[in-house]
């Protein structure tokens, strides 16, 4: 009877009637279906439309954005340096005056503000404000000045501008004054300092002596250095912006609301085919309201006749032409339904012939330990043998036989490799398969697994229609790869990426970067006397400060940024933000946390950081460049003293090599015999004495004269090189204090300054000079040791053991310096200290200042109830000296008594000084 039914369906198919009204019914539908068509082609054309509104709007804005990046750059090279002179500034915006990408940039200007009744608003002028004020055109009796001091290009046009004073023009100077009161950039239309043809534009930012951020409103005036500012064609800026828009097709005009003039278009799109397209109706059109820092301008758009025309009807058209054949198709359903049923009897066919053996199969391949599955395609069944189930934590009789059971538990970031893989075997495209993947067990953990199948059978048309295959557990395998992987990116004290994953990761933002025009932002930092530390209290303290840094750099930044350590004491923070107040701020955060103390065992321990920062693509146009930048950047912070944030300017590139080549000549100096000593006297300033002085360091180098310390004391240290340099000083001081004591006074003392880093363990061995002076009597007391409060600060056992060494062989022990660093009575009760010297800051405003007054006279107080004496430095007037002598102070040294002096030049003073010496009595 089943058969009967089938027969009687086939016959049904065939009918003459019903293929005719297959026929009616299939053009009735086309026509519906091409009219619906026609429909989504208009629609189609009119998001095309919007799409392009949208696209020029946005142009519009990134050529805007664009040029306030610009204008953000020449902010930034005010921000370094608070006085650029003309070169610089020329030097600085050449790149962006003469590149191509800004070709409506016509000029890039600083216009310095000067208030006559604020001197400091006009002192750092590179010509005499009279001058300049006699080439300005000005109002009399207005306080206020605003000239064109620079400007780029220096062509004709520009050069009119020059030294012009903005301020004549009443609305432009509204606008500078609104962006120095706002601290935001303001645009202003045609102006009279305007002299190029054509509408000109002007961008606006002020900048001020200081940061922004620190300055009060009320000062905001006062503090005030002027405005950077660019010109650029509107029209040629729009046109640039528009270009590859209107290759669309589509027609523009753009209104700026804010002028007189607002019904006359500052740009509108160029006709094509002698087309003029407000003469005719379009069929799209809109209009768009744009806020380009504070003018409000109007984009209207209208479509072309080549627009309207790109109406794409092809779609209708083979709706069309597919129905008028569709009842055709419908004609060999009949022959399908035949091929189906064949179809189904070969898969019974196969079917039976392997249902004998396939128990034989699955046992032969579950002897090797792992799952089987065997999946029927037709069917869509997958049997999951019971070792299958067992490893994902499954019993026997759960789990069900279907394809979805298996995908569901597949790991989300690996189910479409998973997928186009097997869509490859069901598309006929290969044999076999292998894959690793992670699955979903029955506890809810994530197993790794080796996936491995093969074709087992086929269909006539050579689809599979079974599948056959294991699945492997290795697991332990991946995660012996993990621990491979973590030794190998992982820096293992810390936690942190290391050098080898930060640069991989550095690589992938930089490609990302240069596809997605972002910008990004990298912090190297090294700990300022963290050496000091590591030197003093050991490597277990040092390493024990390097994990507390990374916690708290960690705890800085964002989830999107990344900390990493390059090695030593040098981090790396790499921002994905690259805004100048997210980068500045974290900068701060960082300075802030690093300065806090450490806490190591029983000893604190002070460190700070000096940061460098680098931005990329506007700093450097690949990883190396970027690296080295930055790196510069942060050796700018060391030279200022550390514990500061520094962005890289191309100066520094400069100093980076000539810093380079000192440290390459430092290691010639000592065996070329370029270094030489000068002394300073000391007096006591209650008995006109002299029987001290200060050995003081000097380079003179063969070519480019003589080096002042501060140049090459910092490389020495870094380099290590202080360590034989100091043995240097030691040696050929003690050797003088020697032969001064036979010739000039049995009781001359010599005072030499040591660095922190010559404390270290490592160079104690080279003290041999101590050793000798504690074995003769007569040498007892001829030296003295100047150390700074940042030793005492970080000191351990290693630096109390040396002082002690130095009191055993009779060698004094001054603080030099005291009350410039981290001051603490508890340092001079712990250790023993002979002098505490006043540093030449304290002495300096004596007799102006009260507050250094009361400072000097409390530390001179504190030092003798302690049984110390003071040493006061940089005396250089009478008035300086006769109040330290009022305060009790024992000795000074200064400009006032003498310079330092070279060797016969110190004997000559000194018996000079015996014979007429200056009265430092009361």
């Amino acid at each position: 009877m089943f058969r009967m039914k089938i027969a009687s369906w086939q016959q049904l198919l065939t009918s003459r009637w019903l293929a005719a009204v297959i026929l009616v019914c299939g053009l009735q539908l086309t026509f519906v279906l091409w009219l619906n068509a026609r429909e989504h082609a208009e629609a189609l054309q009119a998001f095309k439309f919007r799409q392009a509104m949208l696209s020029a709007t946005e142009a519009i804005q990134h050529r805007m954005d664009a040029y306030r990046q610009v204008l953000t750059g020449v902010e930034h090279l005010y921000l370094s340096s608070q006085f650029v002179s003309s070169k610089e500034f020329r030097q600085f915006v050449d790149d962006y005056t003469q590149s191509a990408q800004f070709g409506s940039l016509n000029a890039i200007g600083f216009i310095k503000y000067i208030h006559l009744n604020y001197p400091e608003t006009f002192k750092e002028l590179e010509m005499p404000v009279k001058s300049l004020l006699a080439k300005l055109e000005f109002v009399q009796g207005d306080d206020e000045l605003a000239p064109v001091l620079y400007i780029e290009p220096r062509n004709d046009q520009n050069q009119e501008v020059l030294l012009k004073n903005a301020f004549l023009d009443a609305r432009l100077r509204a606008d500078l004054l609104q962006a120095s009161e706002t601290q935001e950039v303001v645009m202003s239309g045609q102006a009279s300092v305007s002299q190029p043809s054509g509408r000109q534009y002007f961008l606006h930012a002020p900048v001020y002596h200081g940061r922004p951020d620190e300055i009060a409103a009320t000062e905001r005036r006062r503090m005030l250095n002027g405005w950077v500012f660019l010109r650029f064609d509107i029209h040629a800026f729009l046109a640039e912006a528009l270009q590859v828009v209107e290759q669309r097709q589509v027609h523009f005009d753009v209104f700026d609301l804010n002028g007189k003039d607002g019904q006359i278009p500052l740009y509108h799109s160029p006709s094509h085919n002698d087309e003029h397209p407000h003469e005719r109706a379009a069929r799209f059109s809109a209009a768009q309201t744009l806020n380009m820092h504070g003018h409000l301008w109007s984009m209207r758009a209208r479509s072309t006749q080549a627009f309207e025309a790109m109406t794409d009807m092809d779609e209708a058209n083979e709706v069309a032409v597919i129905g008028v054949f569709t009842s055709l198709l419908l004609a060999g359903l009949a022959y399908l339904s035949m091929v189906l049923s064949r179809e189904r009897l070969t898969v019974e066919k196969y079917s039976q012939a392997l249902t004998s053996s396939e128990q034989r199969w699955k046992f032969a391949m579950e002897s090797t330990g792992d799952g089987v599955w065997d999946w029927s395609v037709l069917e869509s069944r997958v049997v999951f043998s019971d070792h299958w189930k067992k490893m994902l934590g499954f019993a026997p009789h759960e789990l069900e036989h279907k394809p979805t059971t298996w995908m569901q538990r597949i790991h989300p970031e690996d189910i479409e490799s998973v997928r186009a893989l097997q869509k490859q075997v069901l598309d006929g495209e290969r044999e076999q398969y292998a894959i690793e993947y992670r699955m979903l067990c029955k506890d809810g953990s994530w197993k790794w697994v080796f996936d491995r199948g093969m074709v087992l059978m086929r269909n006539e048309a050579g689809k599979p229609t079974r599948i056959l295959g294991t699945l492997a557990d290795i697991s332990k395998i991946k995660h012996s790869e993990e621990v491979v992987w973590q030794f190998a990116n992982v820096d293992t004290l810390t936690g942190l990426p290391n050098r080898r994953l930060f640069f991989e990761r550095l690589e992938q933002a930089v490609s990302a970067i240069r596809s997605n025009s972002q910008k990004l932002a990298i912090i190297f930092l090294d700990l300022d006397r963290f050496k000091e530390v590591n030197d003093s209290q050991g490597h277990d303290q040092g390493d024990k400060l390097l994990m507390q840094a990374a916690k708290r750099l960690s705890a800085c930044v964002g989830n999107k940024d990344l900390v990493a350590r390059l090695g030593g004491d040098e981090f790396v923070l790499m921002l994905a933000d690259a805004t100048a107040g997210y980068v500045e701020s974290l900068a701060q955060r960082v300075l802030q946390t690093l300065s806090q103390p450490f806490q190591l065992d029983d000893a604190l321990a002070y460190v700070s950081a000096s940061l460098g920062i680098a931005i990329f693509p506007d700093d450097a146009s690949n990883k190396e460049d970027l690296m080295k930048r930055v790196d510069q950047a942060m050796y700018a912070s060391k030279q200022k003293g550390g514990n500061c944030f520094t962005y890289f300017t191309p100066r520094m590139q400069q100093h980076a090599e000539n810093r380079m080549r000192l440290s390459h000549d430092l290691r010639q100096a000592i065996a070329n015999q370029e270094f030489f000593l000068e002394y300073q006297p000391v007096v006591s300033l209650q008995t006109n004495q002299v029987i001290k002085a200060e050995a003081l360091l000097r380079w003179q180098h063969p070519v480019k004269g003589l080096i002042p310390p501060m140049e090459f004391i910092g490389i020495a240290e870094d380099n290590l090189l202080i360590a034989p340099i100091g043995e240097w000083v030691f040696k050929t001081a003690i050797a003088q204090c020697k032969a001064w004591r036979n010739a000039l006074h049995p009781q001359f003392q010599m005072a030499i300054n040591k660095s922190p880093v010559q404390f270290a363990p490592d160079h104690r061995k080279q003290e041999d000079w101590l050793s000798e002076m504690g074995k003769v009597p007569e040498q007892r007391g001829m030296v003295v040791v100047e150390i700074t409060e940042r030793l005492l600060l970080d000191a351990n056992a290693h630096v109390s053991e040396r002082l002690a060494q130095y009191r055993h062989a009779g060698v004094q022990v001054a603080l030099d310096d005291f009350g410039t660093g981290y001051s603490a009575l508890s340092y001079l009760k712990k250790f023993s200290i002979d002098y505490v010297k006043i540093d030449r800051s304290f002495v300096r405003e004596l007799g102006v200042s009260s507050e250094d007054g009361a400072l000097c006279q409390a530390i001179i107080v504190m030092a003798h109830s302690l049984g110390m004496q003071v040493i006061a430095e940089g005396i250089e007037n009478l008035r300086q000296l006769r109040i330290l002598q009022e305060m009790g102070c024992d000795f000074g040294q200064g400009y006032y008594f003498s310079p330092p002096l070279r060797t016969e030049d110190f004997v000559a003073w000194y018996q000079a000084w015996q014979r007429h010496p200056l009265s430092t009595t009361r």
